[in-house]
């Protein structure tokens, strides 16, 4: 595994605790000290784990990354092992999935790209602390079949292991997902604000709307660390999150859709980039409108 952040991780421990050989790689050698501790190996460069593995998996913030790691500067694809399978987990793109499947051919090395959802209805943060996932899975399906222990060894709920179709299928689903999240995000904290400027109570908004056709799970569970904590989730930040909004948008392009919501959301969140910096939570946009409201949303708990 190449890539050992707030995604990578749990799916790192949960290989581990499955019984796999594992060897991996990250940014900073200090995050792979607790899994060197319980059996896995660490190597020094993507190559490197490339080198000594039969399924190579990534785990990065998104495919330039991907790319590079690859078939550019890092050159791990060229060091893997004929009939080996590289998967990346990322959320990336069909355009990156598709290079590097003509350079892996020629090769004899399999391509499949499986990004993640964390699972929900749990409070933001405390869903990451184990693998507990949503897998959608590009590529073949025989190659989907072959690697469906490996997928729920990961952490993959069985019934939420998803095979999407042929490879772009898995990133497509992934980055809709994350889109319409951030469209929940941007119209759940406009609605909030309005109510607190006219001084409604917003616990009762919430309840209100919960018991609502405008029910979602960003509403019930996801609204709660902010009111609660003063959480943006900086487990996940603004700059991928405007980079996972480009994404949307170019698929929007792709399919001859134009994506006028996606295009509108994409702004205001780089409003909050600006505003809070790229490493600022990525439910930043609620700060935007809470200052925009002239007060933080502070409740005890529900």
């Amino acid at each position: 595994m190449i890539g050992l952040g707030n995604l990578g991780r749990p799916m790192a421990l949960s290989l581990l605790a499955s019984g796999h050989p594992l060897v991996v790689t990250s940014l900073a050698r200090h995050e792979a000290d607790d899994m060197v501790v319980r059996g896995a190996t660490w190597a020094d460069s993507a190559a490197d784990v490339a080198a000594q593995v039969d399924v190579l998996i990534t785990v990065l913030p998104g495919p330039v990354q991907v790319r590079d790691t690859m078939i550019g500067s890092g050159g791990a694809l060229a060091r893997m092992r004929r009939e080996g399978t590289f998967i990346d987990m990322s959320t990336s793109s069909a355009d990156v999935a598709h290079e590097l499947m003509d350079a892996a051919g020629p090769l004899g090395v399999s391509v499949m790209e499986a990004p993640v959802s964390f699972v929900a209805m749990a409070p933001i943060g405390s869903s990451r602390a184990s693998a507990s996932l949503q897998i959608f899975v590009g590529g073949t399906r025989d190659d989907f079949e072959r690697h469906l222990p490996l997928f729920r060894a990961l952490g993959g709920i069985p019934e939420q292991i998803v095979h999407a179709g042929p490879n772009g299928a898995g990133y497509a689903i992934k980055v809709l997902l994350n889109v319409l999240w951030f469209i929940h995000a941007a119209g759940t904290a406009e609605v909030l604000a309005v109510a607190s400027r006219l001084g409604v109570d917003l616990r009762v908004v919430q309840r209100a709307l919960c018991d609502s056709p405008a029910q979602s799970n960003f509403l019930q569970y996801d609204v709660n660390s902010v009111f609660e904590r003063g959480d943006y989730d900086d487990g996940f930040t603004m700059d991928l999150v405007c980079k996972d909004i480009q994404l949307a948008v170019g698929l929007g392009e792709q399919a001859g859709i134009d994506v006028q919501v996606s295009r509108l959301v994409e702004q205001i969140h780089r409003r909050a980039l600006d505003a809070y910096g790229p490493k600022s939570g990525e439910m930043s946009v609620f700060k935007l409108y809470e200052d925009a409201s002239g007060t933080a949303w502070r409740l005890p708990p529900a």
